[in-house]
């Protein structure tokens, strides 16, 4: 059996017996012929996840998402999935307009095809 743990001593670390002491208790403890029990006196009462060194991510409990089958899990709702695996590769073709640049002046606009800026139109 190892010898309790007892607080840090208050002396600076040094050549000090105390210090000796402690640190040898301590690898008795987590490092010592005791260590491999250590998890052994662990109590897991109450908990609801078994065979935790295995458990796969998307056996955990209390997942949310996914799709139907149960395979798949996101950290995102079903539309904001949707709307990443919809994201174009080759880049957007968008026009966006541009702000008036005085009170009488007019809108402007870009034009984007395949992510590349096609036409514009100054605002003024």
């Amino acid at each position: 059996m190892a010898t309790p743990l007892s607080p840090i001593p208050p002396q600076p670390i040094g050549e000090v017996h105390e210090w000796r002491d402690w640190f040898f208790k301590l690898y008795q403890q987590v490092g010592g012929q005791n260590a491999p029990n250590l998890w052994n006196n662990i109590d897991f009462t109450g908990s609801n996840i078994t065979a935790i060194q295995i458990r796969q991510h998307n056996s955990l409990q209390g997942l949310q998402g996914g799709d139907s089958s149960g395979t798949q899990y996101y950290h995102l709702s079903q539309d904001q999935y949707n709307n990443v695996i919809n994201i174009p590769t080759n880049g957007l073709t968008v026009t966006i307009t541009t702000a008036k640049l005085t009170t009488g002046g007019t809108n402007g606009s870009m034009t984007f095809t395949n992510g590349i800026l096609t036409a514009q139109t100054q605002a003024t």
